[in-house]
This record gives structure tokens, C-alpha cells and sequence, in this order.
């Protein structure tokens, strides 16, 4: 009994984790850590306990049956700890109170609403705040105390901000179903030089991935118009007017439903990495770290899927 009062909460999550997903790497994808960190963890759980309890077989994962027994008791103490941050959170922001976050518009629209709706399901109580902007405006906002949380791309250069890594996504081209790309799984980045292309907003650091990747190979893009917002890109794809470089996620719906197409860009993809941003100035509120929490947990397969 005196071991099990000593286990980490960190190491009996990392463990349910890889139980659930059923691999080191998986799980380090989720909880974005490294696997030798992964690896590590789980060592030094089952030196602590003296016995083994993840059996490896390729690269699959499953409990032993010490596992078994401590993945039981492994769920009672996180889901107990999970009220407890529930309720505490309540209590420290008097049963309401306001949490912020922010993000490019696309995001706020595609990737925050279901993660919303967890959390307020966990508290009802309190007031979340969704504000819309680019990377550098939300940035500027989390620098500024505007908002508690920002969900941006990276690279993000400033000392004040603690930073949080959330998973990759894909920049793919968009076309609609009868184009001459429509049934292509690549597109580099030459064939766009005589395509109209329908840029979207310039000041996005989308965009200047999207110009950098056109430009490094010496394409000087024809842009027949330029729009803020993602849902008019769609549309204008949607009739006709040109092509478009938009995230995976944020046409979803539409490849689904066969309205539009996705091909990937060059030999290797255009891929993002994501973070949350928040101020680095002690320990955060409890809302607040459930809020990140969730982020963590089901960001990387929106991002992805």
C-alpha cells in the first residue's frame, strides 16, 4: 500500500494511455511526448511496483495481468482527480467566471467547437470566450491578457509564453471534383503556375507558407482573388474560379460530401505544427488547465483527420 501511495498521477496516465491506444507511440502522439520519454515513465512505474506491467510485442502495447490490476485502480484515482480539478475549478472562479481563447478564424470555426462543448459540459458555470484573429493578433492578445489561451501555429518566439504543443496538420490543394486534378494524390508546386489561384488572406501565416512553398520553386502564382475568410474560398472554388491551398480539416465536410476534392502538395506534403499559448506567469487556473487538457486530448486528430 505504501507503493501505490507514491505512484505519480503522470505515470498512471501515460500508462492508461498507451493501454487505450495500445502503443508507445500513440500514446506520445496524444500526450505529446517523445517515446523515449514514454518509455522512460513506464520504467520507472514498473521498477517502482517490481513487476512488469505492459507487455511489448512489436510495436503493440497491452497490460500484464499486474497491468490489469493496476489499470483498474489506475481509472478510480485519475477520474477522481479529474472531479476534484472539476470542482476546484468551479470554486476558484466562484462557480462562473470567464475563460478566453483565441484563434484564426478557420480554427475557431473548425477545430475549438467540439473541445468547447467538453469542457462546458464539465462547466456549465462558466462564461468561455471564442475570439478570432491571426497568430500575430492572438499572440498579441495572450501577451496583453486579453485572452487566457491562444491556439496558434508554430513558430512562437516570446519569452513570456509558456507553450504547449497540440499536433500537425496538412496544407492540401482544392479543387472541385471535375478539374484536371481531381484524381492526382500529388500536385507540385510547377502545376500551379498557370492555375487562377484564390488566395486567402494575406496577413494569415498560411498564406505565407503557402506563397514560400509556390516561390521556392520559382512559381510566381496568378492570383485571381484574395478573401478572408475560408468559407468564401470554398465557394469560389466551388464555381469555378480558380484553386486554393486550405488545412485538410477545414474541408472536410466538403470532400466527404463530394463537393470538393484534396490533393497533397509536392513530393512530401505541406505540414503545420499547432500550439497553445498562455502566459507564463506562475501556475494556471484550474479551469484553465482542464481546458488545456482537452486541447491536448482531441486537437491532434482534429487536426489530422
Amino acid at each position: 500500500m505504501a507503493a501505490a501511495a507514491m505512484l505519480e498521477t503522470k505515470q498512471l496516465k501515460i500508462f492508461k494511455t498507451i493501454v487505450e491506444v495500445g502503443s508507445f507511440t500513440r500514446a506520445g502522439a496524444r500526450l505529446n511526448l517523445s517515446q523515449p520519454a514514454i518509455s522512460q515513465h513506464i520504467r520507472a512505474l514498473e521498477e517502482h511496483l517490481g513487476v512488469p506491467v505492459l507487455l511489448r510485442v512489436g510495436k503493440r502495447a497491452r497490460p500484464t495481468p499486474a497491468g490489469e490490476v493496476l489499470l483498474h485502480c489506475a481509472e478510480q484515482v485519475l477520474d477522481k482527480i479529474e472531479d476534484a480539478e472539476r470542482l476546484l475549478a468551479e470554486q476558484g472562479v466562484g462557480g462562473g467566471g470567464v475563460v478566453r481563447i483565441g484563434g484564426a478564424d478557420a480554427a475557431c470555426q473548425h477545430l475549438l467547437p467540439s473541445v468547447m462543448k467538453e469542457f462546458l459540459g464539465q462547466f456549465p458555470r462558466v462564461h468561455l470566450q471564442l475570439a478570432g484573429g491571426h497568430t500575430s493578433s492572438t499572440l498579441g492578445r495572450v501577451l496583453a491578457g486579453e485572452i487566457d489561451l491562444g491556439l496558434v501555429t508554430l513558430p512562437v518566439a516570446a519569452d513570456r509564453l509558456r507553450v504547449t504543443e497540440v499536433g500537425r496538420d496538412e496544407l492540401v490543394a482544392v479543387v472541385r471534383p471535375d478539374h484536371a486534378w481531381a484524381e492526382r494524390r500529388r500536385v507540385p508546386a510547377s502545376d500551379f503556375a498557370d492555375e487562377p489561384l484564390i488566395l486567402y488572406d494575406r496577413e494569415s501565416r498560411m498564406t505565407d507558407t503557402v506563397l514560400r512553398f509556390l516561390l521556392e520553386e520559382g512559381v510566381f502564382p496568378r492570383v485571381t482573388a484574395e478573401v478572408d475568410q475560408v468559407a468564401v474560398v470554398k465557394e469560389l472554388v466551388k464555381l469555378g474560379l480558380g484553386v486554393a491551398v486550405l488545412p485538410s480539416w477545414s474541408i472536410r465536410a466538403e470532400v466527404e460530401s463530394g463537393e470538393l476534392r484534396s490533393i497533397a502538395l509536392g513530393a512530401q506534403g505541406l505540414t503545420r505544427a499547432w500550439c497553445l499559448a498562455a502566459l507564463d506567469n506562475g501556475s494556471q487556473p484550474a479551469a484553465l488547465k482542464v481546458l488545456v487538457r482537452l486541447c491536448v486530448e482531441h486537437l491532434p486528430r482534429l487536426l489530422t483527420t
